[in-house]
Order: structure tokens, then sequence, then C-alpha cells
């Protein structure tokens, strides 16, 4: 039987590539997570993370214009 991407990053073979990135202390659930995102959520997300650096962005401007 042949096992899902899923089931090889939840339980990667011992010597294998996967679980020395595990052992490295990489986080497989976050690759798995975003694995299982559709195209449209993946955009979404970056749209907001996106919005979000913008408006740090400004806030950081308007900060250094009010101390000058």
């Amino acid at each position: 039987m042949k096992r899902t991407p899923e089931e090889k990053l939840l339980n990667p073979k011992p010597g294998s590539k996967i679980a020395a990135a595990k052992e490295f202390g990489i986080d497989l659930t976050l690759l798995l997570r975003q694995l299982r995102l559709t195209p449209q959520q993946i955009i979404d997300e970056r749209q907001s993370a996106t919005e979000s650096m913008q408006g740090l962005s400004k806030a950081r401007k308007k900060v250094r214009q009010n101390n000058i």
C-alpha cells in the first residue's frame, strides 16, 4: 500500500530525508498545512500579509515624521 504525502510527512521513515528534516527541527506540520490550502486560500493569505506589511510601513513612516 502506497503512503500518501500527508502520511509521509506525519510519520517519516527512519533514515529518510523527511525524517532528517524533522530531526533538524523543521516543523513539518506547517508544511502540511500549506499543502492543504487551495490556490484561492494561498492568494488570500498572501494578500492579507501584504496588507499587514503595508500598514506597518505606513505606521513606521508616520512615527518617523512625528519624531522629526
